[in-house]
Protein backbone atom coordinates (compact mmCIF):
# COMPACT_ATOMS: atom_id res chain seq x y z
CA UNK A 1 0.00 0.00 0.00
CA UNK A 2 2.76 2.38 0.96
CA UNK A 3 4.66 1.42 -2.15
CA UNK A 4 1.70 2.21 -4.33
CA UNK A 5 1.27 5.58 -2.65
CA UNK A 6 4.91 6.33 -3.24
CA UNK A 7 4.55 5.46 -6.90
CA UNK A 8 1.49 7.63 -7.20
CA UNK A 9 3.21 10.56 -5.62
CA UNK A 10 6.13 10.03 -8.00
CA UNK A 11 3.81 10.03 -10.97
CA UNK A 12 2.02 13.10 -9.61
CA UNK A 13 5.37 14.90 -9.26
CA UNK A 14 6.28 13.92 -12.79
CA UNK A 15 2.96 15.19 -14.10
CA UNK A 16 3.44 18.40 -12.14
CA UNK A 17 6.92 18.78 -13.59
CA UNK A 18 5.66 18.18 -17.14
CA UNK A 19 2.82 20.60 -16.51
CA UNK A 20 5.35 23.21 -15.43
CA UNK A 21 7.38 22.62 -18.51
CA UNK A 22 4.24 22.84 -20.67
CA UNK A 23 3.20 26.10 -19.05
CA UNK A 24 6.71 27.42 -19.60
CA UNK A 25 6.59 26.50 -23.26
CA UNK A 26 3.09 27.97 -23.51
CA UNK A 27 4.31 31.24 -22.12
CA UNK A 28 7.19 31.19 -24.60
CA UNK A 29 4.72 30.57 -27.48
CA UNK A 30 2.46 33.33 -26.18
CA UNK A 31 5.46 35.65 -26.01
CA UNK A 32 6.52 34.73 -29.57
CA UNK A 33 2.96 35.18 -30.77
CA UNK A 34 2.79 38.57 -29.12
CA UNK A 35 6.07 39.53 -30.79
CA UNK A 36 4.72 38.32 -34.13
CA UNK A 37 1.56 40.35 -33.62
CA UNK A 38 3.65 43.38 -32.70
CA UNK A 39 5.81 42.88 -35.81
CA UNK A 40 2.67 42.47 -37.91
CA UNK A 41 1.20 45.68 -36.55
CA UNK A 42 4.52 47.44 -37.21
CA UNK A 43 4.56 46.03 -40.72
CA UNK A 44 0.99 47.20 -41.22
CA UNK A 45 1.96 50.65 -39.99
CA UNK A 46 4.96 50.74 -42.33
CA UNK A 47 2.80 49.56 -45.22
CA UNK A 48 0.27 52.26 -44.49
CA UNK A 49 3.00 54.90 -44.32
CA UNK A 50 4.45 53.69 -47.61
CA UNK A 51 1.01 53.84 -49.22
CA UNK A 52 0.54 57.38 -47.95
CA UNK A 53 3.99 58.39 -49.23
CA UNK A 54 3.22 56.79 -52.60
CA UNK A 55 -0.06 58.69 -52.79
CA UNK A 56 1.72 61.94 -51.97
CA UNK A 57 4.38 61.27 -54.61
CA UNK A 58 1.70 60.38 -57.13
CA UNK A 59 -0.17 63.61 -56.47
CA UNK A 60 3.07 65.62 -56.74
CA UNK A 61 3.91 63.95 -60.03
CA UNK A 62 0.46 64.65 -61.38
CA UNK A 63 0.75 68.28 -60.34
CA UNK A 64 4.19 68.53 -62.03
CA UNK A 65 2.78 66.97 -65.19
CA UNK A 66 -0.12 69.38 -65.17
CA UNK A 67 2.27 72.30 -64.64
CA UNK A 68 4.47 71.17 -67.52
CA UNK A 69 1.47 70.74 -69.78
CA UNK A 70 0.25 74.17 -68.76
CA UNK A 71 3.69 75.65 -69.49
CA UNK A 72 3.75 73.94 -72.88
CA UNK A 73 0.29 75.29 -73.60
CA UNK A 74 1.35 78.77 -72.53
CA UNK A 75 4.50 78.58 -74.69
CA UNK A 76 2.44 77.30 -77.60
CA UNK A 77 -0.03 80.13 -77.12
CA UNK A 78 2.80 82.69 -76.95
CA UNK A 79 4.36 81.28 -80.15
CA UNK A 80 1.04 81.33 -81.97
CA UNK A 81 0.37 84.86 -80.80
CA UNK A 82 3.85 85.88 -82.05
CA UNK A 83 3.24 84.19 -85.41
CA UNK A 84 -0.14 85.85 -85.67
CA UNK A 85 1.38 89.24 -84.84
CA UNK A 86 4.07 88.80 -87.52
CA UNK A 87 1.45 87.68 -90.05
CA UNK A 88 -0.67 90.74 -89.23
CA UNK A 89 2.38 93.02 -89.63
CA UNK A 90 3.23 91.43 -92.99
CA UNK A 91 -0.40 91.80 -94.09
CA UNK A 92 -0.43 95.42 -92.94
CA UNK A 93 2.74 96.16 -94.91
CA UNK A 94 1.27 94.47 -97.98
CA UNK A 95 -2.01 96.38 -97.61
CA UNK A 96 -0.02 99.60 -97.20
CA UNK A 97 1.88 98.83 -100.39
CA UNK A 98 -1.41 98.23 -102.16
CA UNK A 99 -2.74 101.54 -100.91
CA UNK A 100 0.45 103.44 -101.78
CA UNK A 101 1.18 102.12 -105.27
CA UNK A 102 2.47 105.44 -106.51
CA UNK A 103 3.66 103.82 -109.72
CA UNK A 104 0.11 103.70 -111.11
CA UNK A 105 -0.40 106.30 -113.83
CA UNK A 106 -3.72 107.16 -115.41
CA UNK A 107 -3.78 106.36 -119.13
CA UNK A 108 -5.17 109.84 -119.78
CA UNK A 109 -1.94 111.33 -118.40
CA UNK A 110 0.19 109.57 -121.02
CA UNK A 111 0.36 111.17 -124.47
CA UNK A 112 1.74 109.06 -127.32
CA UNK A 113 3.42 110.91 -130.19
CA UNK A 114 3.41 107.95 -132.53
CA UNK A 115 7.20 108.06 -132.98
CA UNK A 116 8.56 104.50 -132.70
CA UNK A 117 11.85 104.18 -130.82
CA UNK A 118 12.16 100.41 -131.13
CA UNK A 119 10.25 97.17 -131.53
CA UNK A 120 10.63 93.63 -130.23
CA UNK A 121 8.72 90.40 -130.20
CA UNK A 122 6.72 91.38 -127.13
CA UNK A 123 5.95 95.02 -127.89
CA UNK A 124 7.02 98.40 -129.17
CA UNK A 125 8.65 101.46 -127.60
CA UNK A 126 7.10 104.79 -128.46
CA UNK A 127 8.07 108.34 -127.65
CA UNK A 128 5.49 110.04 -125.47
CA UNK A 129 4.90 112.82 -123.00
CA UNK A 130 4.05 112.67 -119.33
CA UNK A 131 3.58 115.75 -117.15
CA UNK A 132 4.64 117.79 -120.18
CA UNK A 133 8.01 115.99 -120.33
CA UNK A 134 9.34 113.62 -123.02
CA UNK A 135 9.28 109.97 -121.95
CA UNK A 136 9.61 106.50 -123.43
CA UNK A 137 6.44 104.40 -123.41
CA UNK A 138 6.60 100.61 -123.80
CA UNK A 139 3.43 99.05 -125.10
CA UNK A 140 2.72 95.32 -125.13
CA UNK A 141 1.36 93.77 -128.29
CA UNK A 142 -1.09 91.83 -126.15
CA UNK A 143 -4.55 93.42 -126.04
CA UNK A 144 -5.31 92.24 -122.49
CA UNK A 145 -3.89 90.25 -119.56
CA UNK A 146 -5.34 87.32 -117.64
CA UNK A 147 -5.93 87.77 -113.88
CA UNK A 148 -2.79 85.70 -113.17
CA UNK A 149 -0.71 87.79 -115.59
CA UNK A 150 -2.12 91.00 -114.09
CA UNK A 151 -1.13 89.85 -110.59
CA UNK A 152 2.42 89.08 -111.80
CA UNK A 153 2.58 92.44 -113.55
CA UNK A 154 1.58 94.30 -110.35
CA UNK A 155 4.18 92.40 -108.32
CA UNK A 156 6.96 93.19 -110.79
CA UNK A 157 5.94 96.86 -110.94
CA UNK A 158 6.02 97.03 -107.12
CA UNK A 159 9.60 95.75 -107.25
CA UNK A 160 10.65 98.04 -110.11
CA UNK A 161 9.21 101.11 -108.37
CA UNK A 162 11.46 100.48 -105.37
CA UNK A 163 14.68 100.07 -107.38
CA UNK A 164 16.86 103.17 -107.29
CA UNK A 165 20.31 103.32 -108.88
CA UNK A 166 22.04 105.83 -111.20
CA UNK A 167 22.86 103.02 -113.67
CA UNK A 168 19.26 101.77 -113.91
CA UNK A 169 16.81 103.35 -116.34
CA UNK A 170 14.38 105.44 -114.28
CA UNK A 171 11.01 103.68 -114.04
CA UNK A 172 8.35 106.41 -113.83
CA UNK A 173 5.22 104.28 -113.66
CA UNK A 174 2.69 102.16 -115.50
CA UNK A 175 -0.98 102.22 -116.30
CA UNK A 176 -3.37 99.74 -114.69
CA UNK A 177 -6.79 99.47 -116.29
CA UNK A 178 -8.79 97.11 -118.44
CA UNK A 179 -6.35 97.52 -121.34
CA UNK A 180 -2.83 96.11 -121.62
CA UNK A 181 -0.49 98.22 -119.47
CA UNK A 182 1.82 100.98 -120.70
CA UNK A 183 5.30 101.20 -119.12
CA UNK A 184 6.59 104.76 -118.77
CA UNK A 185 10.34 105.39 -118.34
CA UNK A 186 12.77 108.25 -118.81
CA UNK A 187 13.74 108.94 -122.42
CA UNK A 188 17.35 108.19 -123.38
CA UNK A 189 19.38 109.21 -126.44
CA UNK A 190 19.81 105.80 -128.08
CA UNK A 191 20.49 102.13 -127.34
CA UNK A 192 23.91 100.51 -127.17
CA UNK A 193 22.81 98.26 -130.06
CA UNK A 194 22.14 101.33 -132.22
CA UNK A 195 25.54 102.84 -131.42
CA UNK A 196 27.33 99.53 -132.14
CA UNK A 197 25.54 99.47 -135.51
CA UNK A 198 27.16 102.79 -136.38
CA UNK A 199 30.74 102.35 -135.22
CA UNK A 200 33.18 100.43 -133.07
CA UNK A 201 33.62 101.59 -129.47
CA UNK A 202 36.93 102.81 -128.08
CA UNK A 203 38.46 100.95 -125.14
CA UNK A 204 37.54 103.87 -122.87
CA UNK A 205 33.90 103.68 -124.00
CA UNK A 206 33.87 99.91 -123.49
CA UNK A 207 35.29 100.33 -119.98
CA UNK A 208 32.87 103.08 -118.92
CA UNK A 209 29.68 101.62 -120.41
CA UNK A 210 30.44 98.05 -119.26
CA UNK A 211 31.19 99.37 -115.78
CA UNK A 212 27.82 101.14 -115.69
CA UNK A 213 26.05 97.90 -116.67
CA UNK A 214 28.05 95.89 -114.12
CA UNK A 215 27.14 98.33 -111.35
CA UNK A 216 23.46 98.07 -112.25
CA UNK A 217 23.58 94.26 -112.17
CA UNK A 218 25.49 94.27 -108.88
CA UNK A 219 22.76 96.44 -107.36
CA UNK A 220 20.01 94.10 -108.58
CA UNK A 221 21.85 90.96 -107.45
CA UNK A 222 22.53 92.34 -103.97
CA UNK A 223 19.10 93.84 -103.45
CA UNK A 224 17.49 93.11 -100.06
CA UNK A 225 15.48 91.19 -99.10
CA UNK A 226 15.11 89.53 -102.50
CA UNK A 227 17.79 89.70 -105.23
CA UNK A 228 16.59 90.46 -108.76
CA UNK A 229 17.75 88.44 -111.76
CA UNK A 230 17.50 90.56 -114.91
CA UNK A 231 17.23 87.60 -117.36
CA UNK A 232 17.57 89.73 -120.51
CA UNK A 233 20.94 91.51 -120.50
CA UNK A 234 21.59 92.60 -124.09
CA UNK A 235 22.81 95.59 -126.10
CA UNK A 236 19.18 96.48 -126.87
CA UNK A 237 18.46 96.79 -123.15
CA UNK A 238 21.44 99.08 -122.45
CA UNK A 239 20.41 102.67 -123.15
CA UNK A 240 22.89 105.52 -123.50
CA UNK A 241 23.08 109.17 -122.51
CA UNK A 242 25.78 111.81 -122.84
CA UNK A 243 27.86 113.13 -119.93
CA UNK A 244 30.52 115.64 -120.98
CA UNK A 245 30.74 114.15 -124.49
CA UNK A 246 31.11 110.65 -123.00
CA UNK A 247 28.48 107.98 -123.48
CA UNK A 248 27.17 106.50 -120.22
CA UNK A 249 24.97 103.43 -119.92
CA UNK A 250 21.77 102.57 -118.08
CA UNK A 251 20.29 99.07 -117.85
CA UNK A 252 16.61 98.86 -118.76
CA UNK A 253 13.80 96.30 -118.46
CA UNK A 254 14.85 95.20 -114.95
CA UNK A 255 11.22 95.45 -113.86
CA UNK A 256 9.60 93.77 -116.86
CA UNK A 257 12.06 90.99 -117.69
CA UNK A 258 10.44 88.31 -115.53
CA UNK A 259 6.94 89.51 -116.36
CA UNK A 260 7.53 89.37 -120.11
CA UNK A 261 9.30 86.00 -119.80
CA UNK A 262 6.22 84.42 -118.23
CA UNK A 263 3.58 85.86 -120.57
CA UNK A 264 5.47 85.20 -123.81
CA UNK A 265 6.24 81.82 -125.36
CA UNK A 266 9.75 82.93 -126.24
CA UNK A 267 12.10 85.89 -125.95
CA UNK A 268 13.15 86.92 -129.49
CA UNK A 269 16.83 87.81 -129.71
CA UNK A 270 17.66 86.86 -126.13
CA UNK A 271 18.97 83.39 -127.03
CA UNK A 272 22.22 84.81 -128.44
CA UNK A 273 23.08 86.08 -124.94
CA UNK A 274 21.65 83.11 -122.99
CA UNK A 275 23.68 81.01 -120.57
CA UNK A 276 23.66 77.21 -121.08
CA UNK A 277 21.45 76.67 -118.01
CA UNK A 278 18.88 79.35 -118.92
CA UNK A 279 16.80 76.79 -120.80
CA UNK A 280 15.96 75.07 -117.50
CA UNK A 281 14.09 76.36 -114.45
CA UNK A 282 17.13 75.84 -112.23
CA UNK A 283 19.21 78.98 -112.65
CA UNK A 284 20.34 81.90 -110.52
CA UNK A 285 21.92 85.33 -111.02
CA UNK A 286 24.93 83.71 -112.73
CA UNK A 287 22.92 83.75 -115.98
CA UNK A 288 23.21 87.55 -115.92
CA UNK A 289 26.99 87.25 -115.49
CA UNK A 290 27.14 85.01 -118.56
CA UNK A 291 25.01 87.43 -120.59
CA UNK A 292 27.24 90.30 -119.44
CA UNK A 293 30.27 88.42 -120.77
CA UNK A 294 28.54 88.00 -124.15
CA UNK A 295 27.58 91.69 -124.12
CA UNK A 296 31.19 92.69 -123.39
CA UNK A 297 32.30 90.57 -126.36
CA UNK A 298 29.81 92.40 -128.58
CA UNK A 299 31.10 95.78 -127.33
CA UNK A 300 34.69 94.84 -128.22
CA UNK A 301 33.86 93.73 -131.77
CA UNK A 302 32.86 95.92 -134.70
CA UNK A 303 29.15 95.79 -135.55
CA UNK A 304 28.87 92.04 -134.97
CA UNK A 305 26.09 90.35 -133.05
CA UNK A 306 26.97 87.51 -130.65
CA UNK A 307 26.87 84.06 -132.20
CA UNK A 308 26.48 81.11 -129.79
CA UNK A 309 28.00 78.74 -132.36
CA UNK A 310 31.12 80.91 -132.66
CA UNK A 311 31.30 82.05 -129.05
CA UNK A 312 34.93 81.15 -128.27
CA UNK A 313 36.15 82.27 -131.70
CA UNK A 314 34.54 85.70 -131.20
CA UNK A 315 36.07 86.08 -127.73
CA UNK A 316 39.55 85.20 -129.04
CA UNK A 317 39.23 88.06 -131.53
CA UNK A 318 38.91 90.58 -128.69
CA UNK A 319 42.14 92.57 -128.93
CA UNK A 320 42.29 93.72 -125.31
CA UNK A 321 43.58 90.64 -123.48
CA UNK A 322 42.30 91.82 -120.10
CA UNK A 323 38.77 92.10 -121.51
CA UNK A 324 39.23 88.72 -123.19
CA UNK A 325 40.24 87.02 -119.92
CA UNK A 326 37.27 88.58 -118.10
CA UNK A 327 34.88 87.45 -120.83
CA UNK A 328 36.13 83.83 -120.67
CA UNK A 329 35.67 83.96 -116.89
CA UNK A 330 32.09 85.21 -117.27
CA UNK A 331 31.06 82.59 -119.84
CA UNK A 332 32.32 79.51 -117.98
CA UNK A 333 29.93 76.59 -118.56
CA UNK A 334 29.66 75.86 -114.85
CA UNK A 335 27.80 78.77 -113.15
CA UNK A 336 29.84 78.22 -109.96
CA UNK A 337 33.05 79.07 -111.84
CA UNK A 338 31.80 82.49 -112.97
CA UNK A 339 32.65 85.68 -111.07
CA UNK A 340 30.17 87.80 -109.15
CA UNK A 341 29.37 91.23 -110.52
CA UNK A 342 31.38 92.69 -107.62
CA UNK A 343 34.43 90.79 -108.88
CA UNK A 344 33.70 91.94 -112.44
CA UNK A 345 33.66 95.57 -111.29
CA UNK A 346 37.03 95.15 -109.57
CA UNK A 347 38.56 93.76 -112.76
CA UNK A 348 37.17 96.56 -114.96
CA UNK A 349 38.29 99.23 -112.49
Amino acid sequence: MGQRLTDYEGQLALVSQERGQFQKRLKEYQKQLLEKETQGEHAQTQLKELQEQFQILKECKERETCNLQEQDREQDIVKKETDLKEAKETLSKYELQLKTRDWIISRDEVELTGKCLGEGGWGIVLEGRYCDCPVAVKKLKRSSLTPQELSLFEREMDIASRCRHPCLLLFIGATKDENCPLFVTELMDLSLRALLGKRQLSETEVSIISLDVARALEYLHQRKPTPIIHRDVSSANVLLWKQNDQWRGKLSDYGTAKFVAEIMTRWPGAMIYAAPESGSSDYQKEIDVYSFGVLLTEMCLKNELPNPERREEQVRRVENKEFGSLIFWCIEDDPKDRPTMTEVIKVIN
